[in-house]
């Protein structure tokens, strides 16, 4: 949980501001300094900017612009209601709300006294109407206050308009929000953040993995983050330990800026390219691959030894065309990555997407989108959709080594109507006189059900991904973005140790690879563990793949394999991390530290 540091400082002279020290959790390592830029938004997120005259009318127009298109979404979904009237009901009274001139009135004044983006405007005026509503005494009256966040997030995807966003950051700046998206950090990518600081977020969220990705210094669990710091103020991140430094004094500034210096030279250094097999000490090979979300980062990877992408996720191109991409876009995307891989091969995943990411079918709020319409689920009902990634990634199969991975397999059918749109597609392909390969298809393997059958799915696909970070959320029930229950988040559980030994197992008798592509894979602790437990193939962050490597060379898989044949067989989460803590000290003292190995119970 997050403190506050008692022995907070005086920085100086009475004008001057107050340094606050903040206690956070690391999720991702590296230092930085830079000012705050504080994001808001639920879905599209945004910051203030702060405008010149000679952009205000045109702020003006795009705002007016962005109403008329959410008014246009709205009534198409109307008229294309099944006839639910509670659902017309609700539209009407967004439409109601949409059309309220005096609202219009007010947003538009916002951006032009205040000279603000309209994201903004939209922001400052409905959050003063949300608080007079919820002030109201009558209980249906005061909910109203539902129907103007849904408006207002509409309006602001509207402003989106399906285009590049205008999130452009200045120099050295340090993202503050409750949470950051993935297409927003991908967003920001080319303005060069220094590092992330949120309420809310775990090790293995989506947006964490990227940012050790890119080397970008990212902490945690600092509720109510928003309202200790403002946009501008100078800050401090350490994602070594978990530190947040607000208006430093000259002394942490000079503590703090040699780290960050030491951070920045080591991120950008070169290496000589590794090209060795990896083995353990006898002589077991282990293939290490790389996750990968931007193209770019497979460079660095392949120099420091990876053996080719063992999961691209194909979602992320949904997040930079603002939708599904076209059969061409893709195309190109899928042919560029597959050419850096070379033969070595890439493992695409196919859209792993929630319905809410879908903003014009976005009608009604899941209760539980990590259980409800997502991934092969959600394709298999936009069969259009599917059809068209399909089309792509045969095509750029020809020539190329693709694999084809469908995300969160929870039952053979769904792998066997796959298989028919593939077939049907090369049929539309070959009468077309198009080239296509005959790319590999395999299931990922992160929810119970799915361990359950895993041989009756292997004998469908032709490999395992093991995703370890949503097998332990949905094994044990724990929201890995949550950070409340984060204490429940427990990777050493001998749930997850069993499940990923059935898995393994099941790959080794129907004689199928099984690559195993979570952040257990990046972590040189789990990786001695997954070793043990018979796993050949990890697939990791780029900037894990270094630390892997050198652990894998440095131990035995017969000593790993003693180990973990204890571990399987312990029934708590805290006598496996005892054990793991104690066998690693006493086998491998010289590669594992008291530091990151688990704490003793």
């Amino acid at each position: 949980m997050t403190s506050l540091n008692k022995n907070t400082k005086i920085n100086g002279a009475k004008n001057k501001l107050t340094e606050i020290k903040l206690n956070a959790r690391a999720v991702a390592r590296g230092v930085a300094i830079g000012k705050v830029v504080c994001l808001h938004g639920r879905k599209r997120q945004f910051y203030r900017i702060n405008l010149e005259d000679s952009q205000i009318e045109r702020e003006v127009r795009r705002f007016r612009a962005a109403i008329r298109l959410a008014k246009r979404q709205l009534k198409k979904i109307a008229t294309s209601d099944d006839g639910r009237n509670s659902k017309l009901s609700v539209f009407d009274a967004h439409l109601l709300i949409l059309e309220d001139r005096s609202l219009h009135d007010k947003i538009e004044k916002n951006i032009v006294r205040q000279k603000v983006n309209a994201e903004w405007a939209v922001r400052v005026v409905t959050e003063r109407y949300i608080a007079t509503y919820k002030a109201i005494a009558d209980e249906h009256l005061r909910e109203k206050y539902i129907d103007l966040e849904d408006v207002a997030d509409r309006i602001l995807s509207a402003l989106g308009g399906g285009g590049k966003s205008n999130l452009r950051l200045q120099k050295n700046s340090i993202i503050v929000a409750r949470e950051v998206k993935p297409s927003t950090l991908i967003e920001l990518t080319a303005t060069n953040p220094k590092a992330i600081i949120t309420e809310n977020g775990g090790w293995t969220s989506h947006t964490f993995i990227l940012a050790r990705e890119m080397n970008l210094p990212a902490v945690t669990g600092l509720k109510g983050i928003l309202r200790r710091v403002q946009t501008g103020d100078e800050v401090i991140v350490d994602g070594y330990h978990g530190n947040v430094i607000v208006n430093p004094t000259k002394e942490s500034t000079a503590k703090f800026k040699v780290a960050a210096a030491q951070f920045q030279e080591h991120a950008a250094s070169e290496t000589a390219p590794i090209v060795d097999k990896l083995k353990t000490l006898d002589g077991y090979e282990i293939k290490v691959r790389a996750n990968i979300d931007l193209p770019q980062g497979y460079t660095k990877a392949k120099r420091l030894g990876a053996k080719g992408i063992g999961l691209y996720r194909s979602e992320f191109l949904f997040n930079q065309f603002k939708g599904f991409p076209t059969e061409q876009e893709q195309l190109k995307e899928y042919r560029k990555i597959a050419r850096l891989a070379g033969e070595d091969g890439v493992r695409i995943r196919t859209f792993d997407l929630s319905v809410e990411q879908l903003a014009e079918e976005n009608l009604a709020k899941e209760i539980n989108p990590a259980l409800g319409l997502r991934a092969i689920r959600l394709v298999l009902t936009h069969k259009k959709e599917f059809r068209t990634q399909i089309s792509a990634l045969l095509q750029a199969s020809f020539e190329n080594q693709i694999d084809i991975v469908l995300p969160m397999v929870s039952d053979v059918l769904e792998i066997l109507e796959t298989k028919k749109l593939i077939e049907s597609e090369k049929e539309r392909l070959r009468r077309k006189k198009i080239n296509f390969g005959n790319p590999r298809l395999g299931a990922m393997i992160e929810i119970p059900a799915a361990v359950l059958i895993a041989d009756e799915i292997a004998r469908e696909v032709d490999f395992f991904c093991l995703g370890t970070n949503d097998l332990v959320q949905y094994l044990l029930a724990v929201d890995r973005d949550n950070e409340t229950v984060a204490d429940w988040f427990r990777t050493l559980h001998p749930a997850v140790l069993r499940s990923l030994k059935i898995v393994l197992q099941a790959a080794e008798r129907n004689n199928i690879p099984a690559v195993v592509c979570g952040e257990m894979a990046g972590s040189p602790v789990y990786v001695a563990i997954l070793i043990g437990l018979g796993a050949q193939e990890l697939s990791m962050n780029v900037n894990s793949i270094s630390r892997v490597r050198y652990t894998i060379s440095h131990i035995a898989y017969e000593e790993a394999k003693e180990i973990t044949d204890a571990l399987v067989k312990l029934p708590t989460a805290d006598a496996v991390e005892n054990f793991v803590r104690e066998s690693f000290l006493a086998k491998w003292s010289h590669l594992f530290s008291h530091d990151i190995l688990p704490h003793k119970k």
